[in-house]
């Protein structure tokens, strides 16, 4: 990735929040003739000395677990908010359009888990994380059928090696550009985008 310094997050907690407001991940991996990618609602982890783990699940019929068995080593590749910024939006009309994003990849090794325990696990690990703000969260042992339709995934834990992020959005342009895009960004409903880039720049909304 080309990850200028300006657009890097600074902590990785900026990191953290955008992958659990945005957990689906492109899981990419390859033997070096076949590559393979999965769309996977990953939860991310971090022990006490805060190092980065995600726990997920494939499919049973899903053919990249062939490339994972050969070379567990994979590329997650995550995306937060992003859309096109108009320069028909700006009152200074001489800045180009652009895209902003937010985006962080992390190399990761994949281990791959058996039995119903871990698979049951995985499931409970990403249903808590998402009915998290339920009034009334959802159980995984409300279902009857959990069991079995525990017996087609196949539960993993990936650990971390290293990541890159790239947070771009609106760093460096001058505070009147900023402004104007917040005003179209919400008039057209990319609210998620105006939002990040309130927290970015420290505005109030």
């Amino acid at each position: 990735m080309n990850n200028p310094e300006i657009f890097q997050p600074k902590t990785t907690q900026e990191i953290d929040q955008m992958i659990a407001r945005n957990p689906l991940a492109l899981v990419i991996s390859a033997d070096g003739v076949n590559i393979q990618a999965s769309p996977l609602p990953l939860i991310l982890q971090r022990d006490a000395e805060g190092n980065a783990s995600f726990i997920g699940h494939f499919s049973i019929h899903n053919p990249q677990l062939a490339l994972i068995r050969k070379n567990p080593r994979a590329l997650l590749a995550f995306t937060g908010v992003q859309g096109y910024i108009s320069s028909a939006w700006l009152s200074d009309r001489r800045y180009a359009p652009t895209w902003n994003y937010e985006v962080a990849h992390f190399e990761v090794d994949i281990h791959l888990e058996e039995g119903p325990a871990a698979a049951m696990h995985a499931l409970g690990t990403l249903v808590s994380h998402m009915d998290a703000n339920e009034p009334h969260p959802w159980k995984i042992e409300e279902s009857p059928r959990a069991e079995q339709l525990a017996k087609f995934i196949v539960p993993f834990r990936a650990t971390a090696l290293s990541c890159q992020a790239q947070f771009k959005l609106g760093q460096g342009d001058p505070e009147s550009l900023i402004q104007d895009s917040l005003v179209a960004l919400r008039r057209t409903g990319n609210h998620g985008l105006a939002d990040a880039m309130t927290r970015m720049h420290k505005l109030d909304t």
